[in-house]
């Protein structure tokens, strides 16, 4: 097996995961590369950057974060995603800076003979593809872009697909914030029992049709433009 120094990470996502990964690799010495297909760090941390954290700011540090950034005795604070990127996630980004690959997607991961592995990355800085030879990869990219369907089973729910590929979506996965100056005077169905779902009920605060997708089976949604869906 190579050793440390010529053993090459490639880890995709530069949130919170992907950035505790490249802590761990510039500890132990290993060559590492981090992928972030947005234009600055922490990239689906940003996209509910308005929402707040349901735990405190020390349940959501490292111990190997915490010797990355400056002390601060009040880590009991539950921080919205904007002041956790601040607070913690921009400050250890400094040390691993020069490894951190901005507007960089990857595309596809696969075997390159038998211990290696090829990846196709999208490279928004000079618009074009390329491939890397790694030898291994860690997808810290998380699920938030990738979110399930709506249907039984995790299927797309009916119309749900066509729901999506409209010109203005009538179908959002993320939690709503002032930005959506569009929800007012519209119809509002909220699919989910979790956090987030909870979070947007209270930030709506609207007439609103509440379903718990796992109890209605099969689940057609609705072709109505004055009928704007939310499955969190």
């Amino acid at each position: 097996m190579a050793s440390n120094d010529t053993f090459l990470i490639g880890i995709i996502g530069s949130g919170p995961i992907g950035l505790e990964c490249g802590l761990r690799a510039l500890q132990y010495g290993y060559r590492f590369v981090i992928f972030e297909a947005g234009d600055d760090i922490a990239n689906n941390v940003r996209s509910w950057s308005h929402v707040r954290l349901f735990t405190p700011l020390n349940m959501n540090m490292s111990s190997l974060g915490r010797t990355h950034v400056e002390p601060n005795d009040d880590d009991s604070t539950y921080l919205t995603g904007d002041e956790y990127i601040e607070r913690y996630l921009r400050p250890i980004s400094r040390h691993l800076q020069p490894n951190i690959r901005l507007r960089h997607r990857v595309i596809s991961v696969g075997r390159h003979d038998i211990n290696r592995f090829v990846i196709l990355v999208e490279n928004g800085q000079i618009n074009r593809e390329e491939y890397m030879l790694l030898d291994c990869v860690i997808d810290a990219s998380g699920t938030y872009g990738c979110p399930n369907f709506a249907g039984p089973g995790r299927l797309p729910a009916i119309n749900e697909r066509a729901l999506r590929m409209a010109a203005s979506p009538l179908i959002s996965y993320r939690v709503p914030s002032e930005r959506d100056e569009h929800l007012a005077g519209k119809r509002i169905l909220l699919i989910g029992k979790g956090y987030s779902a909870a979070t947007s009920a209270v930030f709506l605060d609207l007439p609103i049709t509440y379903l718990h997708s796992s109890k209605v089976s099969p689940l057609q949604l609705l072709l109505d433009e004055e009928l704007l869906i939310f499955h969190l």
